[in-house]
């Protein structure tokens, strides 16, 4: 399937939390990432247009180490659309630092090198 987005999506299961509140931290789960974004599933309600803190556990792309990142930023929020029991929620960053930036950009090359073996 070609992807036709601006910033195409790399699908990924990664853990994270968001804060919703003061001392309100809720787990979350982290489905597919791009240059822009990620979406996200999570059991708690979040707002459309709201601007959350976020830490995600990035593993790291070489795939013998099982080291992973805390990755922290700042999201906002796109849309939230509620299916079953969990949020799906698209989210866009405001707040990523340049060496975490480099990270998700790293995973985003190697999944498009595995891609075109394929």
């Amino acid at each position: 399937m070609i992807e036709l987005r601006k910033n195409p999506r790399t699908n990924v299961v990664w853990r994270a939390v968001i804060k919703l509140g003061e001392g309100d931290i809720v787990p979350a789960k982290v489905m597919n990432i791009s240059k822009a974004g990620i979406l996200m599933h999570c059991a708690n309600r979040v707002e459309a247009g709201k601007e959350y803190r976020l830490m995600m556990l990035v593993p790291n792309i070489n795939q013998e180490s099982s080291e992973s990142y805390q990755v922290h930023c700042k999201m906002k929020v796109v849309n939230a659309i509620l299916s079953g029991e969990v949020y799906h929620i698209n989210l866009r960053f405001t707040e990523l630092s340049d060496l975490h930036r480099c990270l998700f950009e790293a995973w985003l090359s190697l999944v498009a090198k595995h891609d075109q073996l394929e």
